[in-house]
Protein backbone atom coordinates (compact mmCIF):
# COMPACT_ATOMS: atom_id res chain seq x y z
CA UNK A 1 0.00 0.00 0.00
CA UNK A 2 2.79 2.43 0.90
CA UNK A 3 4.50 1.66 -2.41
CA UNK A 4 1.30 2.42 -4.30
CA UNK A 5 0.82 5.72 -2.43
CA UNK A 6 4.42 6.62 -3.22
CA UNK A 7 3.84 6.03 -6.91
CA UNK A 8 0.64 8.10 -6.89
CA UNK A 9 2.28 10.99 -5.05
CA UNK A 10 4.90 11.19 -7.82
CA UNK A 11 2.62 11.36 -10.81
CA UNK A 12 4.84 13.77 -12.72
CA UNK A 13 8.57 14.11 -13.21
CA UNK A 14 10.50 16.97 -11.61
CA UNK A 15 11.39 18.43 -15.00
CA UNK A 16 7.69 18.58 -15.90
CA UNK A 17 7.04 20.56 -12.74
CA UNK A 18 9.97 22.81 -13.60
CA UNK A 19 8.64 23.33 -17.14
CA UNK A 20 5.26 24.42 -15.75
CA UNK A 21 7.09 26.66 -13.27
CA UNK A 22 8.96 28.37 -16.12
CA UNK A 23 5.75 28.71 -18.13
CA UNK A 24 4.09 30.32 -15.10
CA UNK A 25 6.86 32.91 -15.14
CA UNK A 26 6.07 33.54 -18.81
CA UNK A 27 2.38 33.87 -17.96
CA UNK A 28 3.16 36.68 -15.54
CA UNK A 29 5.53 38.40 -17.95
CA UNK A 30 2.85 38.31 -20.65
CA UNK A 31 0.05 39.63 -18.44
CA UNK A 32 1.20 41.42 -15.30
CA UNK A 33 3.44 43.94 -17.04
CA UNK A 34 0.46 44.84 -19.21
CA UNK A 35 -1.89 44.94 -16.21
CA UNK A 36 0.47 46.84 -13.93
CA UNK A 37 1.80 49.44 -16.35
CA UNK A 38 -0.57 49.54 -19.33
CA UNK A 39 -3.11 51.88 -17.76
CA UNK A 40 -0.39 54.17 -16.42
CA UNK A 41 1.45 54.18 -19.77
CA UNK A 42 -1.62 55.29 -21.74
CA UNK A 43 -2.87 57.78 -19.12
CA UNK A 44 -0.15 58.81 -16.66
CA UNK A 45 -0.50 61.11 -13.64
CA UNK A 46 -1.37 64.66 -14.62
CA UNK A 47 0.96 67.56 -14.09
CA UNK A 48 4.26 65.65 -13.82
CA UNK A 49 5.49 66.00 -17.40
CA UNK A 50 4.61 62.56 -18.81
CA UNK A 51 2.97 61.94 -22.21
CA UNK A 52 -0.73 61.15 -21.92
CA UNK A 53 -2.05 59.15 -24.88
CA UNK A 54 -5.69 58.75 -23.74
CA UNK A 55 -7.62 60.86 -21.23
CA UNK A 56 -8.27 59.24 -17.84
CA UNK A 57 -12.03 59.54 -18.46
CA UNK A 58 -11.75 57.25 -21.52
CA UNK A 59 -8.69 55.05 -20.97
CA UNK A 60 -10.70 52.49 -18.99
CA UNK A 61 -12.51 51.59 -22.24
CA UNK A 62 -9.30 50.06 -23.63
CA UNK A 63 -8.78 47.75 -20.70
CA UNK A 64 -12.43 46.95 -20.06
CA UNK A 65 -12.95 45.97 -23.72
CA UNK A 66 -9.79 43.89 -23.73
CA UNK A 67 -10.67 42.16 -20.48
CA UNK A 68 -14.25 41.34 -21.47
CA UNK A 69 -13.07 40.03 -24.83
CA UNK A 70 -10.51 37.91 -23.04
CA UNK A 71 -13.17 36.56 -20.69
CA UNK A 72 -15.50 35.61 -23.55
CA UNK A 73 -12.82 33.70 -25.42
CA UNK A 74 -11.59 31.71 -22.38
CA UNK A 75 -14.31 29.01 -22.29
CA UNK A 76 -14.42 28.77 -26.09
CA UNK A 77 -10.69 28.12 -26.32
CA UNK A 78 -10.96 25.74 -23.36
CA UNK A 79 -13.70 23.70 -25.01
CA UNK A 80 -11.76 23.67 -28.27
CA UNK A 81 -8.68 22.35 -26.48
CA UNK A 82 -10.70 19.65 -24.68
CA UNK A 83 -12.05 18.40 -28.03
CA UNK A 84 -8.71 18.44 -29.85
CA UNK A 85 -7.42 15.01 -30.89
CA UNK A 86 -4.37 13.98 -28.82
CA UNK A 87 -2.47 12.94 -31.96
CA UNK A 88 -1.50 15.55 -34.58
CA UNK A 89 -3.32 15.55 -37.89
CA UNK A 90 -1.65 15.16 -41.27
CA UNK A 91 -1.94 18.89 -42.05
CA UNK A 92 -0.18 20.05 -38.91
CA UNK A 93 3.22 21.27 -40.09
CA UNK A 94 4.92 21.21 -36.70
CA UNK A 95 3.42 18.36 -34.76
CA UNK A 96 3.52 18.59 -30.95
CA UNK A 97 1.20 15.89 -29.62
CA UNK A 98 -1.73 16.42 -27.30
CA UNK A 99 -4.80 18.49 -26.61
CA UNK A 100 -2.84 21.31 -24.96
CA UNK A 101 0.65 21.62 -26.36
CA UNK A 102 -0.24 22.70 -29.94
CA UNK A 103 -2.17 25.65 -28.52
CA UNK A 104 0.73 26.65 -26.28
CA UNK A 105 3.15 26.35 -29.20
CA UNK A 106 1.30 28.59 -31.67
CA UNK A 107 -0.29 30.98 -29.18
CA UNK A 108 3.03 31.94 -27.61
CA UNK A 109 4.54 32.68 -31.03
CA UNK A 110 1.80 35.09 -32.11
CA UNK A 111 1.57 36.65 -28.65
CA UNK A 112 5.17 37.84 -28.98
CA UNK A 113 4.10 40.37 -31.61
CA UNK A 114 1.02 41.70 -29.79
CA UNK A 115 2.97 42.08 -26.53
CA UNK A 116 5.33 44.50 -28.28
CA UNK A 117 2.96 46.36 -30.61
CA UNK A 118 0.64 47.47 -27.77
CA UNK A 119 3.26 49.94 -26.50
CA UNK A 120 3.46 51.87 -29.78
CA UNK A 121 0.32 54.07 -29.99
CA UNK A 122 0.29 56.04 -33.26
CA UNK A 123 -0.12 59.60 -31.90
CA UNK A 124 2.26 61.25 -29.43
CA UNK A 125 -0.47 62.86 -27.33
CA UNK A 126 -4.15 62.52 -26.44
CA UNK A 127 -6.00 61.12 -29.47
CA UNK A 128 -8.99 58.94 -30.31
CA UNK A 129 -6.66 57.04 -32.64
CA UNK A 130 -4.70 55.91 -29.61
CA UNK A 131 -7.90 54.79 -27.93
CA UNK A 132 -8.88 52.64 -30.93
CA UNK A 133 -5.35 51.32 -31.45
CA UNK A 134 -4.92 50.34 -27.80
CA UNK A 135 -8.30 48.61 -27.73
CA UNK A 136 -7.65 46.55 -30.86
CA UNK A 137 -4.12 45.56 -29.85
CA UNK A 138 -5.14 44.61 -26.34
CA UNK A 139 -7.97 42.41 -27.63
CA UNK A 140 -5.56 40.69 -30.01
CA UNK A 141 -3.02 40.22 -27.22
CA UNK A 142 -5.53 38.66 -24.82
CA UNK A 143 -6.78 36.36 -27.58
CA UNK A 144 -3.29 34.95 -28.08
CA UNK A 145 -2.80 34.89 -24.30
CA UNK A 146 -5.94 32.77 -23.92
CA UNK A 147 -4.90 30.39 -26.69
CA UNK A 148 -1.63 29.86 -24.83
CA UNK A 149 -2.50 29.94 -21.15
CA UNK A 150 -5.87 28.19 -20.81
CA UNK A 151 -4.51 24.89 -22.24
CA UNK A 152 -1.32 25.44 -20.23
CA UNK A 153 -3.01 25.68 -16.83
CA UNK A 154 -5.26 22.75 -17.73
CA UNK A 155 -2.13 20.56 -17.67
CA UNK A 156 -1.80 20.97 -13.88
CA UNK A 157 -4.74 18.89 -12.61
CA UNK A 158 -4.37 16.62 -15.65
CA UNK A 159 -0.88 15.41 -14.73
CA UNK A 160 -1.49 15.55 -10.94
CA UNK A 161 -4.55 13.62 -9.81
CA UNK A 162 -4.02 13.15 -6.05
CA UNK A 163 -4.27 15.82 -3.35
CA UNK A 164 -0.58 15.54 -2.49
CA UNK A 165 0.48 15.71 -6.12
CA UNK A 166 -1.71 18.75 -6.71
CA UNK A 167 -0.21 20.60 -3.79
CA UNK A 168 3.22 19.76 -5.25
CA UNK A 169 2.32 20.91 -8.75
CA UNK A 170 0.53 23.91 -7.26
CA UNK A 171 3.73 24.80 -5.43
CA UNK A 172 5.77 24.52 -8.65
CA UNK A 173 3.28 26.79 -10.42
CA UNK A 174 3.06 29.18 -7.46
CA UNK A 175 6.83 29.60 -7.35
CA UNK A 176 6.75 30.44 -11.05
CA UNK A 177 3.89 32.88 -10.53
CA UNK A 178 5.70 34.69 -7.73
CA UNK A 179 9.03 34.79 -9.56
CA UNK A 180 7.16 35.94 -12.67
CA UNK A 181 5.39 38.58 -10.62
CA UNK A 182 8.75 39.74 -9.31
CA UNK A 183 10.01 40.10 -12.88
CA UNK A 184 6.80 41.55 -14.32
CA UNK A 185 5.72 43.89 -11.53
CA UNK A 186 8.89 44.54 -9.54
CA UNK A 187 11.68 44.73 -12.10
CA UNK A 188 9.97 47.03 -14.67
CA UNK A 189 9.87 49.99 -12.31
CA UNK A 190 13.66 50.07 -12.08
CA UNK A 191 14.19 48.89 -15.67
CA UNK A 192 11.98 51.60 -17.13
CA UNK A 193 14.04 54.23 -15.36
CA UNK A 194 17.35 52.69 -16.42
CA UNK A 195 16.33 52.11 -20.05
CA UNK A 196 14.75 55.52 -20.62
CA UNK A 197 17.42 57.86 -22.08
CA UNK A 198 15.30 60.90 -21.22
CA UNK A 199 15.91 60.36 -17.50
CA UNK A 200 19.47 61.59 -17.85
CA UNK A 201 18.01 65.00 -18.70
CA UNK A 202 15.35 64.93 -15.99
CA UNK A 203 12.47 64.08 -18.33
CA UNK A 204 10.32 61.13 -19.34
CA UNK A 205 9.79 59.16 -22.57
CA UNK A 206 8.07 55.98 -23.73
CA UNK A 207 11.33 54.26 -24.70
CA UNK A 208 11.87 52.65 -21.31
CA UNK A 209 8.48 50.87 -21.34
CA UNK A 210 8.95 49.77 -24.93
CA UNK A 211 12.35 48.25 -24.32
CA UNK A 212 11.08 46.33 -21.30
CA UNK A 213 8.12 45.06 -23.37
CA UNK A 214 10.45 43.72 -26.07
CA UNK A 215 12.65 41.87 -23.58
CA UNK A 216 9.66 40.36 -21.76
CA UNK A 217 8.01 39.25 -25.01
CA UNK A 218 10.97 37.20 -26.22
CA UNK A 219 11.76 35.74 -22.78
CA UNK A 220 8.11 34.67 -22.50
CA UNK A 221 8.25 32.96 -25.88
CA UNK A 222 11.25 30.87 -24.85
CA UNK A 223 9.73 29.87 -21.50
CA UNK A 224 6.32 28.97 -22.97
CA UNK A 225 7.99 26.51 -25.32
CA UNK A 226 9.38 24.41 -22.44
CA UNK A 227 6.12 22.56 -21.54
CA UNK A 228 5.45 22.01 -25.24
CA UNK A 229 8.49 19.75 -25.45
CA UNK A 230 8.98 18.55 -21.84
CA UNK A 231 5.52 17.79 -20.41
CA UNK A 232 3.81 14.50 -21.25
CA UNK A 233 0.06 14.86 -21.42
CA UNK A 234 -2.15 12.40 -19.53
CA UNK A 235 -5.65 12.23 -20.93
CA UNK A 236 -7.59 9.72 -18.88
CA UNK A 237 -10.86 9.49 -16.99
CA UNK A 238 -11.51 7.52 -13.83
CA UNK A 239 -15.14 7.15 -14.86
CA UNK A 240 -14.47 5.70 -18.28
CA UNK A 241 -13.68 7.39 -21.57
CA UNK A 242 -16.45 9.30 -23.33
CA UNK A 243 -16.60 11.57 -26.31
CA UNK A 244 -16.45 15.27 -25.41
CA UNK A 245 -19.89 16.70 -24.71
CA UNK A 246 -21.22 19.64 -26.75
CA UNK A 247 -20.12 23.02 -25.43
CA UNK A 248 -23.56 24.01 -24.15
CA UNK A 249 -23.95 20.72 -22.28
CA UNK A 250 -20.55 21.23 -20.67
CA UNK A 251 -21.56 24.77 -19.77
CA UNK A 252 -24.76 23.48 -18.19
CA UNK A 253 -22.83 20.91 -16.16
CA UNK A 254 -20.52 23.66 -14.92
CA UNK A 255 -23.45 25.85 -13.88
CA UNK A 256 -24.77 22.92 -11.85
CA UNK A 257 -21.40 22.36 -10.20
CA UNK A 258 -22.02 24.05 -6.83
CA UNK A 259 -18.40 24.02 -5.58
CA UNK A 260 -17.14 25.54 -8.81
CA UNK A 261 -19.77 28.28 -8.97
CA UNK A 262 -19.18 29.19 -5.33
CA UNK A 263 -15.45 29.37 -5.86
CA UNK A 264 -15.46 31.48 -9.03
CA UNK A 265 -18.00 33.96 -7.66
CA UNK A 266 -15.69 34.44 -4.68
CA UNK A 267 -12.74 34.83 -7.04
CA UNK A 268 -14.66 37.43 -9.06
CA UNK A 269 -15.43 39.61 -6.03
CA UNK A 270 -11.94 39.28 -4.62
CA UNK A 271 -10.38 40.08 -8.00
CA UNK A 272 -12.42 43.26 -8.37
CA UNK A 273 -10.80 44.63 -5.23
CA UNK A 274 -7.30 43.19 -5.36
CA UNK A 275 -6.68 44.06 -9.01
CA UNK A 276 -8.08 47.59 -8.58
CA UNK A 277 -5.17 48.24 -6.23
CA UNK A 278 -2.77 46.79 -8.79
CA UNK A 279 -4.08 49.23 -11.39
CA UNK A 280 -3.65 52.17 -9.03
CA UNK A 281 -0.27 51.15 -7.59
CA UNK A 282 1.97 53.29 -9.85
CA UNK A 283 -0.24 56.31 -9.11
CA UNK A 284 -0.19 55.54 -5.37
CA UNK A 285 3.60 55.23 -5.33
CA UNK A 286 3.96 58.56 -7.11
CA UNK A 287 1.23 60.63 -5.44
CA UNK A 288 1.00 58.93 -2.05
CA UNK A 289 4.67 58.22 -1.36
CA UNK A 290 6.35 60.88 -3.50
CA UNK A 291 8.18 58.30 -5.62
CA UNK A 292 8.35 57.09 -9.22
CA UNK A 293 8.43 53.76 -11.09
CA UNK A 294 11.39 52.65 -9.01
CA UNK A 295 9.29 53.01 -5.86
CA UNK A 296 7.04 50.21 -7.10
CA UNK A 297 10.10 47.99 -7.35
CA UNK A 298 11.15 48.77 -3.78
CA UNK A 299 7.66 48.03 -2.49
CA UNK A 300 7.28 44.76 -4.35
CA UNK A 301 10.55 43.26 -3.12
CA UNK A 302 9.29 42.54 0.44
CA UNK A 303 6.00 41.35 -1.06
CA UNK A 304 7.81 38.78 -3.19
CA UNK A 305 10.17 37.69 -0.42
CA UNK A 306 7.41 36.90 2.07
CA UNK A 307 5.39 35.13 -0.62
CA UNK A 308 8.37 32.90 -1.44
CA UNK A 309 9.11 32.29 2.25
CA UNK A 310 5.52 31.15 2.79
CA UNK A 311 6.11 28.19 0.47
CA UNK A 312 8.25 26.58 3.16
CA UNK A 313 5.19 26.07 5.39
CA UNK A 314 2.18 26.00 3.03
CA UNK A 315 2.52 22.27 2.12
CA UNK A 316 2.54 21.35 5.83
CA UNK A 317 -0.46 23.56 6.58
CA UNK A 318 -2.32 22.11 3.56
CA UNK A 319 -2.06 18.61 5.06
CA UNK A 320 -4.13 19.76 8.03
CA UNK A 321 -6.45 22.32 6.46
CA UNK A 322 -8.70 21.88 3.45
CA UNK A 323 -7.94 24.03 0.42
CA UNK A 324 -11.07 26.07 1.18
CA UNK A 325 -9.74 27.25 4.53
CA UNK A 326 -6.28 27.87 3.14
CA UNK A 327 -7.81 30.10 0.47
CA UNK A 328 -9.95 31.93 3.03
CA UNK A 329 -6.83 32.66 5.09
CA UNK A 330 -5.17 34.11 1.98
CA UNK A 331 -8.20 36.29 1.22
CA UNK A 332 -8.39 37.55 4.82
CA UNK A 333 -4.74 38.59 4.87
CA UNK A 334 -5.03 40.62 1.69
CA UNK A 335 -8.48 42.06 2.49
CA UNK A 336 -7.27 43.45 5.82
CA UNK A 337 -4.20 44.95 4.21
CA UNK A 338 -5.75 46.86 1.30
CA UNK A 339 -7.49 49.65 3.29
CA UNK A 340 -4.19 50.50 4.98
CA UNK A 341 -2.99 52.02 1.71
CA UNK A 342 -5.30 54.98 2.34
CA UNK A 343 -4.01 55.41 5.88
CA UNK A 344 -0.37 55.37 4.78
CA UNK A 345 -0.90 57.83 1.93
CA UNK A 346 -2.79 60.31 4.14
CA UNK A 347 -0.48 60.01 7.16
CA UNK A 348 1.22 63.27 8.12
CA UNK A 349 4.69 61.74 8.45
CA UNK A 350 7.93 61.84 6.51
CA UNK A 351 8.60 60.05 3.23
CA UNK A 352 10.96 57.56 4.89
CA UNK A 353 8.39 56.60 7.51
CA UNK A 354 5.76 56.12 4.81
CA UNK A 355 8.10 53.85 2.85
CA UNK A 356 8.74 51.72 5.94
CA UNK A 357 5.02 51.39 6.66
CA UNK A 358 4.36 50.51 3.01
CA UNK A 359 7.11 47.86 3.03
CA UNK A 360 5.61 46.25 6.16
CA UNK A 361 2.15 46.28 4.57
CA UNK A 362 3.39 44.67 1.37
CA UNK A 363 5.31 42.03 3.36
CA UNK A 364 2.08 41.11 5.12
CA UNK A 365 0.05 40.90 1.91
CA UNK A 366 2.76 38.80 0.26
CA UNK A 367 1.95 35.92 2.62
CA UNK A 368 -1.64 35.92 1.40
CA UNK A 369 -0.54 36.05 -2.23
CA UNK A 370 1.77 33.07 -1.71
CA UNK A 371 -1.01 30.94 -0.21
CA UNK A 372 -3.47 31.94 -2.92
CA UNK A 373 -1.18 30.95 -5.80
CA UNK A 374 -0.50 27.49 -4.32
CA UNK A 375 -4.13 26.66 -3.62
CA UNK A 376 -5.57 27.52 -7.05
CA UNK A 377 -4.58 24.13 -8.52
CA UNK A 378 -6.02 22.02 -5.62
CA UNK A 379 -9.26 24.03 -5.60
CA UNK A 380 -9.76 23.84 -9.35
CA UNK A 381 -8.68 20.19 -9.48
CA UNK A 382 -11.28 19.32 -6.87
CA UNK A 383 -14.03 21.10 -8.82
CA UNK A 384 -12.99 19.31 -12.03
CA UNK A 385 -12.95 15.93 -10.26
CA UNK A 386 -16.43 16.63 -8.93
CA UNK A 387 -17.62 17.32 -12.48
CA UNK A 388 -16.02 14.08 -13.69
CA UNK A 389 -17.75 12.15 -10.92
CA UNK A 390 -21.08 13.52 -12.13
CA UNK A 391 -20.53 13.46 -15.91
CA UNK A 392 -17.75 10.93 -16.57
CA UNK A 393 -15.75 13.48 -18.59
CA UNK A 394 -12.45 15.27 -17.99
CA UNK A 395 -12.86 18.94 -18.98
CA UNK A 396 -9.90 20.73 -17.42
CA UNK A 397 -9.58 23.41 -20.09
CA UNK A 398 -13.29 24.22 -20.16
CA UNK A 399 -13.30 24.75 -16.40
CA UNK A 400 -10.18 26.85 -16.47
CA UNK A 401 -11.72 28.83 -19.30
CA UNK A 402 -14.82 29.51 -17.21
CA UNK A 403 -12.59 30.37 -14.29
CA UNK A 404 -10.98 32.91 -16.59
CA UNK A 405 -14.38 34.43 -17.40
CA UNK A 406 -15.01 35.30 -13.77
CA UNK A 407 -11.47 36.29 -12.86
CA UNK A 408 -11.25 38.54 -15.91
CA UNK A 409 -14.71 39.94 -15.29
CA UNK A 410 -13.27 40.84 -11.90
CA UNK A 411 -10.33 42.41 -13.70
CA UNK A 412 -12.77 44.45 -15.75
CA UNK A 413 -14.55 45.55 -12.60
CA UNK A 414 -11.23 46.52 -11.06
CA UNK A 415 -10.48 48.78 -14.02
CA UNK A 416 -13.83 50.48 -13.55
CA UNK A 417 -13.27 51.01 -9.82
CA UNK A 418 -9.76 52.39 -10.22
CA UNK A 419 -10.59 54.70 -13.13
CA UNK A 420 -13.90 55.93 -11.72
CA UNK A 421 -12.32 56.65 -8.36
CA UNK A 422 -9.52 58.62 -9.98
CA UNK A 423 -11.90 60.42 -12.34
CA UNK A 424 -14.31 61.39 -9.53
CA UNK A 425 -11.90 62.23 -6.69
CA UNK A 426 -8.76 63.05 -8.72
CA UNK A 427 -5.37 61.60 -9.68
CA UNK A 428 -3.24 64.75 -9.78
CA UNK A 429 -0.60 66.28 -7.51
CA UNK A 430 -3.15 68.84 -6.35
CA UNK A 431 -6.01 66.39 -5.82
CA UNK A 432 -4.83 62.76 -5.38
CA UNK A 433 -7.66 61.41 -3.21
CA UNK A 434 -9.10 59.32 -6.03
CA UNK A 435 -5.94 57.20 -5.95
CA UNK A 436 -6.00 56.83 -2.16
CA UNK A 437 -9.65 55.70 -1.96
CA UNK A 438 -9.02 52.68 -4.19
CA UNK A 439 -7.57 50.70 -1.25
CA UNK A 440 -10.61 50.90 1.09
CA UNK A 441 -13.05 50.25 -1.75
CA UNK A 442 -10.98 47.23 -2.80
CA UNK A 443 -11.06 45.90 0.75
CA UNK A 444 -14.87 45.88 0.76
CA UNK A 445 -15.01 43.76 -2.40
CA UNK A 446 -12.43 41.36 -0.98
CA UNK A 447 -14.51 40.89 2.17
CA UNK A 448 -17.53 40.02 0.00
CA UNK A 449 -15.41 37.35 -1.69
CA UNK A 450 -14.54 35.86 1.72
CA UNK A 451 -18.22 35.67 2.69
CA UNK A 452 -19.09 33.79 -0.51
CA UNK A 453 -16.18 31.37 -0.08
CA UNK A 454 -17.52 30.35 3.33
CA UNK A 455 -20.32 28.53 1.47
CA UNK A 456 -17.88 26.37 -0.51
CA UNK A 457 -18.45 22.67 0.43
CA UNK A 458 -15.49 20.61 1.60
CA UNK A 459 -15.05 17.82 -0.97
CA UNK A 460 -13.03 14.60 -1.12
CA UNK A 461 -13.17 13.49 -4.74
CA UNK A 462 -9.51 13.16 -5.77
CA UNK A 463 -8.06 9.79 -6.76
CA UNK A 464 -7.22 8.60 -3.26
CA UNK A 465 -10.87 9.11 -2.29
CA UNK A 466 -12.38 7.77 -5.51
CA UNK A 467 -13.93 4.79 -3.74
CA UNK A 468 -15.33 6.87 -0.88
CA UNK A 469 -17.58 9.14 -2.91
CA UNK A 470 -18.14 12.77 -1.99
CA UNK A 471 -18.07 14.19 1.50
CA UNK A 472 -19.50 17.64 2.17
CA UNK A 473 -19.23 19.71 5.30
Amino acid sequence: MQRRESRESKEFAWFEGLALCMAAIATQLSSEFMNQWGLYFYSASQGVGRTIYVAIELVWLIFLAGTLWDALTDPLIGAWSDKTAPRPGLLRLIRPRGRRRPFIFWGSIFMTFTAIAFWYPPVDGISSANLIYGTVLLCLHWTMFTVTVVPLIALGPEIARTKQARVRIGTWVAVGMIVGLALAAVAPGALIVQLDPARTEGGYSAIGCRRVAIVFAFVSLALFQLPVWLVKERHESKSGAREPAPFLRGLGDAVGNRPFITYIVAVFLFSVGFLAVQRALPYWAELGLGGDEGTVTRLMIPFILTALASYAVIPFAARRLHAKWMMIIAFVIIATGLPCMYVIAKADIGVTAKMIMAAVLFSYCGIGQGIMYVMITPMMGECIDYDEQRSGRRREALYYGLYGVFSKAGMGGSIGIACLSMSFWGNSLENPDGVFWVGPIAGLFAVCGIIILLFYPVLHVTREHADEGTTNS
